[in-house]
């Protein structure tokens, strides 16, 4: 197995073209993930005390400007929701919700193609299994003798699409449950900016320069 080229792979089994494919397609999401979390989920924490200091100092107009300073859809979301400021807090909080819906939206994106291939995965390889057991019986018959060198060939293509299936899967899995995690960690720092931010606007020393 350790001569074999890609070419003699892809020959082993039917499956294994697939699943091939499958893991190109696994790569090419988790790179688009990757790029959109780092670009949509971007919280600078730095910037963010600063914008809520000037909250706290009632400089309204000074915050507005930091977002503008470092732009993502989370310092847009703030920028937004402070220029709503003079209107009731249940203005400024529906905007909130209505970013936080559009950024679990983002987020959330692809993320059911980790989930698919997590499930097909196995089942793949368990077909590739089956296909390979087949051939092994069937190479038997042909034969019309016994012997491992029979059936070695069909008994290899069904343990080899077997790991690469359970391989496919368990990657798919990871990605799925790390990117989930990560949308969780990133939506319950969006809320909590979201809560300082009305808290500081509405009940904070920001209310008497409003």
């Amino acid at each position: 197995m350790g001569n074999m080229t890609l070419l003699d792979m892809l020959k082993i089994s039917v499956v294994i073209p697939i699943m091939m494919v499958f893991s190109v397609l696994i790569v090419a999401y988790a790179f688009e993930r990757f790029w959109a979390f780092s670009k949509v989920g971007k919280i600078d924490a730095g910037m963010t005390e600063r914008v809520k200091q000037c909250v706290r100092q009632g400089q309204i107009k000074e915050a507005m400007a930091l977002c503008q300073k470092s732009p993502s859809f989370i310092t847009h979301a703030v920028e937004v929701a402070l220029n709503a400021s003079h209107f009731p807090r249940e203005e400024m909080e529906s905007i909130f919700a209505l970013y936080r819906m559009k950024l679990q939206g983002l987020l959330n994106k692809h993320l059911s193609v980790f989930g698919t291939f997590a499930f097909i995965g196995p089942l793949m390889g368990l077909l590739g299994t089956v296909l390979g057991v087949i051939r092994a019986f069937s190479d038997l018959a042909l034969s019309g003798s016994g012997g491992p060198t029979i059936v070695a060939k069909g008994i290899s293509e069904a343990l080899f699409a077997t790991a690469v299936g359970i391989a496919v899967a368990v990657t798919s899995a990871l990605l799925y449950n790390f990117f989930t995690a990560r949308v969780r960690s990133i939506v319950q720092q969006y809320d909590l900016l979201s809560q300082e931010i009305a808290i500081l606007v509405y009940t904070g020393s920001a209310k008497g320069a409003r």
